[in-house]
């Protein structure tokens, strides 16, 4: 059960939040998104549960709330692979496609990469690799199933949302109505 659910507000500005926390501590972020554009965004100290609408491929609104004190379901989701930005050498990568082409055959353990420690944005420029690794995010189909209490929310989200874009792109908006 959640304990604290803070008020709704703007995806934007809570996106740059998580990213700050990000920097400031990357390790034990989980994420989880849904085709639906629902994202819940879990680090070490609180958790995020948004509704992302694209504007094109590198813009999105939409509305979140922050969960401080995340418990119960969300503590189950802190048992898979951590998320985060890995450095690759050019064996690793080369590691990764020979794994998809004969994944017994392949020497290389996505494992061990995934247990590196993850970047934070600020340490891409400083690290000498042209490849990174982003993820895992996990995936489901909605996270309303994930209990009583994130369906409630989600709904929430979803209408908070929908009035974001709506108020914000009008004209973009009434291609939908």
């Amino acid at each position: 059960m959640r304990k604290t659910v803070t008020e709704t507000e703007p995806a934007e500005g809570l996106v740059q939040r998580i990213l700050q926390q990000y920097s400031d501590r990357p390790r034990g972020w989980r994420v989880m998104s849904t085709p639906r554009g629902e994202m819940l965004v879990i680090g070490p100290e609180s958790a995020f549960q948004l509704k992302l609408i694209p504007l094109n491929p590198f813009e999105f609104t939409g509305a979140g709330i922050e969960i401080p004190n995340p418990s119960g379901v969300l503590s189950s989701i802190k048992s898979t692979p951590e998320f985060g930005l890995r450095a690759l050498s050019d064996d690793d990568v080369k590691g990764l496609f020979d794994a998809l082409s004969d994944p017994q055959g392949s020497r290389l353990s996505l494992d061990s990469i995934i247990k590196r420690a993850p970047l934070t944005p600020d340490d891409l420029n400083s690290v000498r690799a042209s490849h990174f690794l982003s993820g895992p995010v996990l995936t489901r189909p909605e996270l309303g199933s994930l209990g009583p209490d994130f369906l409630k929310t989600q709904l929430s989200l979803d209408s908070a949302a929908d009035d974001i874009f709506r108020k914000r792109y009008p004209l973009r908006a009434g291609m939908y109505m």
